[in-house]
């Protein structure tokens, strides 16, 4: 690596530190903060000041936010400029050649045993090389002139281990980047027989994306416990592309439905009603059907009516309901079940207005999650496990036998070594040298 000062503290190991601690930081803020609140909760419970300043750093969603991604990207370079830099030491060791050593220093490794047999050089080099190939296998050997040397060079791949490692790291990260640039969180809130193409995103004031869909909520059904308590709730919905019905599929607690990358999770409930109107102008009469969050008219007497709120009162369902007549500006007021009420508008005749029937209907509520960079991540992290497991039990082991002719027989040296290993390494070299001692 050149020895630029700007490379130097990119690649540097400080900066490595401040990063893991600042994305730790950061996963403290995202633990305790909630997230994917609309922004109005963050200044109702901390304040104007803390409000502007979780709204400037988008505190209210952490993990999708500049910053966060300014993080990650700096930890992603980091760890490439760090492996770059040490690469080429790596494929030294790598590529230097393990049989180019001076086969009587053997003897001085902190790893090494010597062994004398009192045999001839050739039986001696054949017992030495057929207990190698019981224990390790294939070696390789090289005849020195005056002797012989074999090799067990054992998992030397491991050099690049902590590559495959870093690798990893990267490769989460990059799915981490596109999770958060491309891919989004919100909700879903609808009625039975409603769809949508829309998603809300959290802690976005009236910020939405569209999906290349339509989603729509044919039916909700919940099971309550004897206290009242809800057990159990699911949604069955259909999916539409182009007006046609391509996917029908229930959402439950645990158990969400994926759709081109978008997934929906069975989240809450809210309960409404639907209403019957009887309205009475007059010798005329007309009954209405007005849903939540909708309106009815009645065009010949230029009458529309919503529904504001519903509960029970004296045992009796009520209902809120806004009326207006042509342009005049609604009004809003109570009504009983089978209680009629009286409505005077200025200028015009009067209404009677009865509350026929009320009937619940449901409206789901969905969290909505696209993250593209998910498979990625999901290749990371085996990539990762793959790396550590490498990394612990496949360390770097040599072992050299080197069979030296004498006067009175050979002079056996085992010797071994290993950056990591170093007690197994010895144990193994024991092991071998008293098995060529053997007769």
């Amino acid at each position: 690596m050149p020895k630029n000062p700007l490379v130097n503290f990119l690649s540097s190991i400080k900066l490595a530190v401040f990063l893991l601690l600042a994305l730790a930081a950061t996963s403290i803020v995202g633990t305790i903060l909630p997230q994917g609140e609309p922004l109005g909760f963050y200044f109702r419970n901390f304040g104007d000041t803390w409000g502007q300043i979780i709204k400037i750093f988008q505190l209210y969603d952490v993990y999708h936010s500049w910053w966060f991604v300014t993080l990650l990207s700096l930890f992603c370079l980091n760890l490439i400029l760090c492996s770059l830099k040490r690469l080429p030491f790596s494929l030294e060791l790598y590529r230097r050649d393990p049989l180019a050593v001076d086969a009587k220093k053997l003897a001085r490794m902190p790893a090494a045993k010597e062994v004398t047999l009192n045999l001839d050089y050739q039986k001696a080099r054949e017992k030495v090389k057929e207990l190698l190939h019981k224990k390790f296998g294939q070696v390789k050997e090289t005849d020195l002139g005056d002797g012989v040397l074999f090799l067990k060079d054992r998992f030397r791949f491991s050099y690049f281990s902590v590559y495959l490692v870093h690798v990893s790291i990267i490769i989460i990260i990059i799915g981490a980047i596109i999770g958060a640039i491309w891919g989004f969180k919100g909700h879903i809130n609808l009625l039975e027989g409603e769809s949508t193409n829309r998603v809300l995103l959290f802690g976005h004031k009236g910020g939405s994306v569209p999906l290349d869909f339509t989603i729509r909520c044919d039916k909700f059904e919940i099971e309550f416990y004897p206290n009242g308590m809800p057990k159990e709730y699911r949604s069955e919905v259909t999916i539409l592309e182009n007006g046609k019905e391509v996917l029908k599929a229930p959402i439950e607690v645990n158990a969400p439905l994926t759709y081109k990358g978008v997934t929906f999770y069975q989240a809450s409930y809210n309960t409404y009603a639907e209403v019957k109107i009887r309205i009475l102008k007059g010798p005329r009469q007309k009954i209405l059907l007005v849903r939540p969050f909708g309106q009815a008219e009645w065009p010949e007497a230029k009458i529309r009516v919503g529904l504001l709120a519903f509960q029970h009162a004296h045992g009796l369902p009520a209902a809120q309901i806004w009326l207006s007549e042509g342009d005049s500006p609604p009004v809003s007021f109570w009504i009983l079940k089978d209680y009629p009420r009286r409505i005077e508008l200025k200028g015009g005749e009067p209404i009677i207005i009865t509350l026929l029937d009320a009937r619940p209907i449901y409206a789901t509520g969905l969290q909505v999650k696209k993250d593209p960079g998910v498979w990625i991540v999901y290749i990371g992290f085996l990539a990762m496990i793959f790396g550590i497991f490498a990394a612990f039990f496949f360390v770097h082991q040599r072992y050299w036998v080197a069979v030296l002719p004498e006067k009175d027989g050979c002079r056996v040296i085992v010797a071994g070594f290993s950056p990591k290993a170093r007690h197994k390494v010895e144990q193994v070299v024991s092991e071998l040298a008293e098995e060529i001692a053997k007769k």
